[in-house]
């Protein structure tokens, strides 16, 4: 379709089309949505499921809980093709030699995912590099790596000599969307960074394992963090 019918199929208005998309890959949408929405006013769900649109100060921006590559990238096709200028992609990620609780902002995404083909890039995709160099600098006390990055399709299926391929390639994390965020945004002329924080530390520690307190506590607070710079690149 075209902007119209996008407009019209989402319920906007010409003066609602938001400044900021926020994608979340996260398996806990009720979870996710009770923290998120509230920074927001005047919130409603579109006509998109599980797109939610927002004021923050005034100015229209939206949020979706999209786990995966194949999933993530409606949101931003949509919302790019009617003007909607900037994409933050957050979540978790594993990290390569990172801690938990750490945040990695990727400088470039392998795509290691099937949609990215359908938007024109293969091998890596692109962020916008004045955005990384931007949200890196907003994290305070919670510390920040930008570095390359790989995106999969498979999160049950990482065996470990693909892990260690991954980590000896040089990446800092791995997750289930960057790469096809950065790859849809670039197609349609759309600024894109990603924000994860780390949770389980490869190779060697799996998301399944228990942490410590302090761990969890670094963990929850990376993941308010991304969310809170998420919302300061809307200008």
């Amino acid at each position: 379709m075209d902007r119209s019918g996008w407009l019209s199929l989402l319920g906007l208005g010409e003066d609602e089309v938001p400044e900021l998309l926020v994608c979340e890959g996260t398996w806990w949408r009720a979870k996710a949505l009770a923290a998120r929405l509230p920074y927001l006013t005047e919130v409603r769900e579109t006509g998109m499921p599980d797109l939610w649109w927002g004021r923050l100060d005034g100015v229209p921006v939206a949020y979706c809980t999209a786990y995966g590559a194949a999933r993530v990238v409606e949101p931003v096709h949509v919302l790019a093709t009617c003007g909607t200028p900037r994409v933050v992609q957050i979540g978790s990620c594993g990290g390569f030699g990172i801690p938990t609780g750490d945040v990695v902002v990727s400088s470039v995404a392998t795509i290691g995912e099937g949609a990215s083909q359908y938007y024109g890039s293969t091998g890596t995709s692109l962020p916008t590099l004045a955005l990384v160099a931007r949200a890196a600098a907003c994290f305070g006390p919670v510390r920040v790596h930008v570095g390359p990055t790989v995106s999969t399709d498979a999160l049950l299926a990482q065996p470990p000599e693909l892990l260690t391929r991954w980590s000896e390639a040089g990446h800092l994390g791995v997750d289930m969307e960057t790469s096809a965020v950065f790859s849809v945004a670039r197609s349609h002329g759309v600024q894109a960074v990603s924000l994860l924080f780390v949770w389980d530390e490869l190779p060697g520690r799996s998301w399944t394992e228990t942490f410590s307190a302090a761990e969890v506590a670094a963990q929850q607070r990376a993941n308010v963090m991304t969310f809170e710079v998420a919302l300061s690149l809307v200008r």
